[in-house]
């Protein structure tokens, strides 16, 4: 049975908002904004759910068929 562990896409999302974080303190020693709005943290974190959901098909799909 394959199963995608839904609970991986709140790891990606709070690694993109610790990413974020850091962002925010580099903006501060810079003067200059280099931080992501809110759009796109969430599309960050999608995008890493989306590659890591498309390796576990792949796996899953090799591994059906050998």
């Amino acid at each position: 049975m394959f199963q995608i562990d839904s609970s991986k896409f709140e790891a990606f999302l709070e690694i993109e908002k610790q990413r974020q974080l850091a962002m925010i303190e580099v903006s501060q020693m810079l003067g200059i904004d280099v931080t992501f709005s809110n759009d796109e943290v969430m599309k960050n974190a999608e995008e890493s759910f989306v590659k890591y959901v498309n390796k576990e098909v792949s796996e899953w799909m090799k591994s059906a068929l050998s």
